[in-house]
């Protein structure tokens, strides 16, 4: 049995074949005994609760390990990784999420009033279980040839050309041909937009709400 829910922001729980969090940036506490933490960039949107969890190893970038010595992370529980690997079912892929754009820049400047944090480079998980899950970060594309069972779909209202970033956002589901989409992304101060409007543009089934979602042989078997 594979269980998931989503935690706020980009943070997503994973209890099935390993305990493992993803963009530690939560707002409603994961389980204990977390065995993996995966962090598809350093922004603080993904990174903020990272010295709240105390246990687990970190799969990061080797930039993104160096952000986070420098903000008192012992090397010991790190794993710098890049695309290509495997660590036990977890595979790694190439990250598109922005990190260093001029625009994004600009947008942080007006929008937020100071500079972006350093993002350093960005990946992408795979998630290999009774379910196959997809987590991009908060990227608007991937260019890669997968067709996972779920894929945890970055949901915002752009402040920029809101209609182009949503029809980016759609190609990108019609691409990759996901069942099941858990919305993520979708709770942040400035963006916050409902994640159950996808259901008027996909065909797959949205998991919703912070409960958990349980799978067993690519199927949904349970919300709790």
């Amino acid at each position: 049995m594979m269980r998931i829910r989503f935690l706020g922001h980009s943070c997503v729980e994973i209890v099935g074949l390993h305990h493992i969090l993803i963009d530690p940036d939560f707002t409603r506490e994961p389980l204990p005994q977390v065995e993996y933490i995966c962090i598809s960039h350093a922004h603080r949107d993904h990174i903020g609760k990272i010295t709240k969890v105390p246990e687990g190893t970190i799969l990061a970038s080797p930039q993104v390990c160096d952000i986070l010595l420098e903000k008192g992370i012992p090397s010991s529980r790190m794993r710098p990784v890049i695309a290509g690997e495997q660590i036990e079912n977890i595979e790694i892929y190439p990250g598109y999420s922005v990190v260093n754009d001029p625009v994004y820049f600009l947008m942080s400047l007006i929008f937020r009033a100071r500079r972006p944090d350093p993002g350093g480079v960005p990946l992408s998980f795979y998630i290999r279980d009774d379910a196959d899950l997809l987590h991009i970060g908060d990227a608007h594309r991937f260019p890669v040839e997968l067709h996972p069972d779920i894929f945890c779909l970055p949901w915002r209202k752009s402040p920029i050309n809101s209609s182009r970033y949503t029809a980016m956002i759609l190609a990108m589901v019609n691409q990759l041909s996901a069942p099941y989409l858990l919305p993520i992304h979708h709770d942040l101060p400035g963006t916050e937009t409902d994640p159950a409007e996808i259901a008027r543009y996909v065909d797959s089934s949205l998991l919703l709400g912070d409960n958990w979602h349980e799978f067993r042989e690519r199927n949904l078997v349970s919300e709790k």
